[in-house]
């Protein structure tokens, strides 16, 4: 009996323990990071920035007020264009998690109409963004630790 009690006490303390590791290791995975690549012919480069300054940074903004960005709202160039993957901007988000993510789908019409009612839906104005964009796709992407 006390083998048995001895044993089923291991396991318990062993479930546990790998219970407490695998939360601990989907906890590394909580931010994610989403890079929206655009490349934009030369003629437009001005007009695109001046869209993304005025129309979409603020809306970035605004749902980091929601609490679902952590802050990390940043725009990159090349010094030099490669040859692949050829891209004019990057831009980078980083959401505190997957949920956030989903909370972002969800509320993206109501907060891009709250900012910019002229615009309508926020894929309408997507779509003018397009119009200057030769090509554009997003990675969501987790870091991992090494420590």
């Amino acid at each position: 009996m006390k083998s048995t009690l001895s044993a089923a006490f291991i396991a318990f303390i062993i479930l546990s323990s790998l219970r407490a590791h695998c939360f601990a290791e989907e906890s590394r995975y909580q931010v994610v990071i989403e890079e929206s690549y655009y490349k934009v012919r030369p003629e437009h480069e001005d007009e695109f920035l001046d869209l993304y300054k005025k129309k979409i940074f603020p809306f970035w903004k605004e749902v980091e007020k929601m609490g679902l960005t952590d802050g990390e709202i940043r725009m990159y160039t090349q010094r030099i264009h490669t040859l692949q993957p050829s891209w004019t901007f990057k831009t980078v988000v980083r959401f505190k998690d997957y949920a956030a993510i989903d909370k972002w789908l969800k509320k993206r019409d109501e907060i891009f109409i709250k900012l910019f009612p002229e615009e309508g839906r926020y894929k309408k104005f997507g779509r003018k963004i397009m119009t200057i964009t030769q090509e554009h796709w997003d990675e969501f992407i987790r870091e991992i630790s090494l420590e």
